[in-house]
């Protein structure tokens, strides 16, 4: 039984894979001030950990990539919804690679924190959930994004 998850797992990895490239071989252009605007309006609707890359290949077709991490699917469908609504064009195909991680809400600042507080180094430090989250992706396979310079802005 074991084996044959395995392999279900291998064949999905590849599908995505193939996906991937395929996107990529269409030569899509970044529209970095669009993506940026996209990124931001995320930020403001309280998901500081999605960014958005907005794109048109040379055929005319637009797609936008969603990236970063949520705690839960209901974040995930409301970056959806929300990069949806900002664009309102029906015709950008958008690809969803936002990664579900239940310690992003450990994150938020707790009721009645103050900044000095929330400056100091804990545990749960939004730093060292950054950074336990980040190594528990790449312990599990995970890769860092192609492409230059950090995941958010």
């Amino acid at each position: 039984m074991t084996v044959l998850r395995r392999v279900q797992a291998l064949v999905s990895v590849i599908i995505i894979m193939s996906a991937c490239s395929l996107a990529r071989a269409q030569n899509y252009v970044i529209d970095q001030g669009t993506s940026d605007a996209i990124t931001k309006y995320l930020h403001m609707n309280e998901l500081p950990m999605v960014t958005a890359q907005f794109s048109t290949s040379p055929g005319g077709s637009k797609q936008l990539i969603l990236t970063g991490f949520v705690a839960t699917q209901f974040g995930r469908n409301d970056a959806e919804r929300i990069a949806n609504a900002y664009l309102n064009d029906p015709s950008v195909n958008l690809v969803d690679q936002i990664l579900l991680d239940p310690h992003v809400e450990d994150l938020r600042a707790a009721p009645g924190s103050t900044a000095a507080a929330a400056g100091a180094q804990s545990p749960n430090s939004p730093d060292q959930l950054w950074n336990k989250t980040m190594q528990g992706i790449y312990e599990n396979g995970g890769q860092s994004p192609s492409g230059s310079g950090p995941m958010l802005p």
